[in-house]
């Protein structure tokens, strides 16, 4: 960068072109130029060296920062290089990871409109499909009894095994042990080479079950180390899920067993149980209380009715809390209604719903009552006995002294027709009393032929105080002809049909008893002018236990008594109503053969 000075006395255009190419000549000088201009020049020259090193020095510094400069941006770009690249792998593995959580979600999904193992596996299985090396799901579980249950597929079918063995379920995931995979081969009958074992939690079903339930998936396979990582990562995202619908679908089977099970013991019994809420409306119910499921109210579904069963406990049980008990009547049927209360809610104090236990005592109570009665007949027939042991004496004394007298006065005067009354009243008391002994006599008496006309003649005697505001009309007209019956069944059918009638008129009126005959049968018609029997009830008189009658007047027996002893001996009763009003019933006996 030094300038240089030519100096000529004398140059050409050629010099000095060849001095500004080649030797960068900074001024060219004549030889007879003075001193000073020469300082001028060099000190013009100076400058320009001076410039000329400064722009050297200003050149090669901006080389330098160049050359910084591109090194920092080749530094910038590999960083931005390598942050791309790691951007990029991360964008990979979230996308990775999100399509991962994708396909956990679907499956969650899929699981949850599950409802059976076979849907469970079947779903498992293709989802399995991703591992080129896997075989098919085998699911084992173990409630309560010991029992070990396998669904596994078998040639492509899904297949249920059950076990006795105690099989030893691991509680983590793992590669199965040696006794494991050896007590799966023998129960399955072929060989295990590779497994692996995922726990399943029963939560739910364990505490349904107040015992530790136990599941376990095995899934056969051969992979190899480096490929089993990404397959138990694979299983333990699907681990919870499976357990989860695991248990609910084993909840549901145990429940759905439970539901059964109850539901077949409470059709297998013989009463009617029915279970209603506060508003008596049926919420479950057996079959013998009905054949249907049914969603009305239980006097509507049972008795048939609009309005609460007389005699029904259900609104004791919803006042007190505690198990009561009532009687009611359903079609002539006697039920003992036992009634518990059901207590749902956590405070333990609201009743909410009440199980109803329908026992039908109407045999055990008609024979009860039958008893009852027997045993009144009992001690009226005791009584009996014992009257006529008292009164038959005196009377036998008042007869013989009277029968003595008649023979000492003479006949026509007023005394010997007293005395004859006097013997006819002693007379018939004895045979009053004989009645009453007949009557009350429980025990089964030999079926005989009677005359029909015979047992009203007897039974009339004792209803004199029945029928003492009434006027009494009799015909008899079937005195020569038989019947067969056991006289005491009939003579009790006969009191239990007159003393209704007397009852069902409560002013005084007329009371008819007449008997005929009639295509070779006895008939014995009693006749009242009561108010007659509305046709609401004529369907339920025969009934056991139905009465209109207040308590403590009538058991409801004696209609139903009556029917079946005229049945016994092949006749039958009939009713209808009697104009203006009244009612006409009917005794109809089969008569014995040869009699007119």
């Amino acid at each position: 960068m030094a300038p240089r000075f030519f100096m000529a006395e004398d140059l050409t255009e050629g010099e000095v072109r060849e001095g500004i190419n080649r030797a960068q000549v900074f001024r060219f000088l004549r030889g007879n130029i003075g001193e000073r201009e020469i300082w001028s020049n060099l000190e013009m020259a100076l400058q320009r060296h001076s410039m000329l090193l400064s722009r050297s020095l200003l050149l090669k510094e901006s080389s330098h920062q160049n050359k910084q400069l591109e090194a920092l941006t080749h530094s910038l770009e590999g960083m931005v290089d390598e942050r791309t690249q790691y951007i990029e792998l991360s964008h990979h593995e979230e996308a990775e990871k999100l399509n991962r959580e994708r396909q956990l979600i679907r499956l969650i999904k899929d699981l949850a409109t599950q409802t059976s193992f076979e849907d469970i596996l079947v779903m498992l299985r293709k989802e399995l499909r991703k591992f080129h090396k896997i075989g098919d799901p085998i699911l084992a579980f173990r409630l309560e009894g010991g029992r070990t249950f396998f669904w596994s597929f078998q040639s492509g079918t899904l297949t249920q095994t059950e076990s006795n063995h105690a099989f030893e379920f691991p509680k983590t995931p793992q590669v199965p042990s040696a006794q494991l995979i050896r007590d799966f081969a023998n129960h399955f009958g072929r060989p295990f080479i590779k497994a692996y074992v995922v726990p399943l939690e029963l939560r739910l079903t364990g505490h349904l079950l107040e015992s530790t339930g136990e599941a376990i998936l095995c899934i056969e396979n051969s992979l190899t180390d480096k490929e089993m990582g990404s397959f138990v990562e694979f299983m333990q995202d699907r681990m919870r899920p499976l357990s989860m619908v695991l248990d609910r679908v084993l909840l549901e089977s145990q429940l759905s067993s439970y539901s059964y099970r109850w539901e077949k013991t409470f059709d297998g019994m013989r009463d009617p149980i029915a279970i209603v809420d506060i508003d008596y409306q049926v919420v479950r119910a057996n079959r013998k209380f009905s054949d249907k499921f049914v969603h009305h109210k239980c006097y509507q579904s049972f008795a048939n009715r609009d309005a609460i069963c007389e005699g029904c406990p259900v609104a004791k049980v919803l006042q007190e809390g505690k198990p009561q008990s009532g009687q009611i009547h359903v079609d002539g049927r006697v039920f003992q209604v036992h009634s518990y209360p059901v207590i749902m809610d956590q405070e333990g104090s609201r009743v909410t719903n009440v199980v109803n236990q329908y026992v039908d005592i109407t045999q055990s109570r008609e024979l009860y009552l039958r008893m009852l009665q027997n045993e009144k007949m009992g001690a009226i027939g005791m009584l009996a006995g014992n009257i006529a042991h008292e009164l038959n004496n005196p009377l036998t004394g008042l007869k013989s002294l009277t029968q003595v007298l008649l023979r000492e006065v003479p006949g026509g005067s007023t005394l010997h027709s007293d005395l004859q009354e006097i013997e006819k009243a002693a007379t018939r008391s004895q045979k009053i009393i004989k009645n009453l002994l007949d009557f009350s006599k429980g025990e089964d008496q030999p079926s005989e032929y009677v005359s029909m006309d015979e047992v009203v003649e007897k039974t009339l005697p004792m209803l004199k105080s029945a029928m003492r505001m009434h006027r009494l009309e009799v015909d008899l007209q079937t005195l020569g002809v038989e019947v067969f019956v056991e006289p005491h069944l009939l003579q009790q059918v006969v009191f239990n049909l007159v003393n209704n009638a007397c009852q069902a008129m409560k002013d005084a009126g007329r009371l008819s008893v007449r008997s005929r005959c009639e295509n070779k049968q006895v008939i014995l018609e009693i006749e009242d002018t009561g108010p007659g029997i509305p046709d609401e009830i004529k369907q339920h008189i025969f009934k056991p236990f139905f009465t209109t009658k207040k308590e403590g007047h009538g058991t409801g027996l004696g209609l139903s008594m009556s029917l079946s002893v005229i049945e016994k001996f092949g006749g039958k009763i009939e009713f209808h109503d009697v104009q203006p009003h009244g009612t006409c019933f009917r005794i109809l006996l089969p008569q014995k053969r040869g009699s007119v």
